[in-house]
């Protein structure tokens, strides 16, 4: 749940991540304060990808109040000190829901074919799977819920009608 300062600041920012400048799902957007610093944009993606280290060098606040964003080139995703799989972190951080493999491949900080190749092994090692043309790492549903989503998967309008009890 957002809060209203929450809200400020994601509108200031244009509804876009200070990151990477995505706009989409800009109702997913994550505000994340540093301490000393200016407020942070980020999608769930790029939270996930670097978390509340924001990426982007700041400088502190000035006597005015406001922020200077130094220059720099794209940012490097840093390793983890105990070498933490990037993908299985990644994954763990992303809301729980089927993901496409761009937005794995970005969380992960992965090219798409590198991780393309890292989810067919989690999922032969049973982590992960496959629903349609998305990644999930929910646990495998019952026999009906799996037809739904099969059905779902092959229309984008369905609606379920049960049958109503005879009146009178």
């Amino acid at each position: 749940m957002q809060t209203q300062g929450d809200l400020t600041e994601i509108e200031r920012a244009g509804r876009r991540c200070a990151i990477c400048r995505s706009g989409r799902h800009w109702r997913q957007l994550e505000v994340t304060r540093p301490e000393g610093l200016e407020p942070v944009v980020m999608c769930a993606a790029c939270h996930a990808r670097y978390g509340t280290a924001s990426p982007i060098p700041m400088t502190p606040k000035d006597s005015a109040g406001s922020m200077e964003t130094a220059p720099a080139a794209a940012p490097k995703p840093q390793r983890d000190a105990q070498g933490e799989d990037r993908l299985r972190k990644a994954l763990r951080q992303l809301p729980r829901k089927p993901h496409s493999l761009g937005q794995i491949a970005k969380a992960a900080g992965l090219n798409r074919e590198k991780t393309l190749t890292r989810l067919r092994g989690l999922q032969d090692a049973g982590e992960v799977r496959q629903v349609g043309k998305r990644w999930s790492t929910q646990p495998q549903s019952s026999d009906v819920e799996a037809a739904f989503d099969r059905l779902q998967a092959r229309t984008n309008n369905l609606r379920i009608i049960r049958d109503r009890e005879p009146v009178g």
